[in-house]
């Protein structure tokens, strides 16, 4: 198998990971885009901020590994 291909399949591995991370823990946003106002209580769920910060780490993880998928993808037809 060439190198090429090789990374090639690399890339398209990676995308597939990338999507499926992106699938389950959803695209980061910086803002609510619902437009629904919540209410701030004074209470602090912490299993709640491990959650949220799990998911959004997993979600840019995801968008990171399709840019990467991507890149390995446009390097190996360059390397036909």
């Amino acid at each position: 198998m060439e190198t090429c291909n090789i990374i090639n399949s690399i890339g398209l591995i990676l995308d597939i990971i990338g999507v499926v991370l992106i699938f389950f823990f959803g695209i980061p946003r910086k803002i609510d885009s619902s437009g629904y106002i919540f209410l701030a209580v004074e209470e602090e769920d912490e299993k709640e901020k491990k959650s949220g910060k799990l998911y959004n780490i997993l979600s840019h993880l995801g968008l990171i590994l399709v840019f990467i998928g991507f890149a390995l993808q446009l390097l190996s037809n360059f390397m036909k």
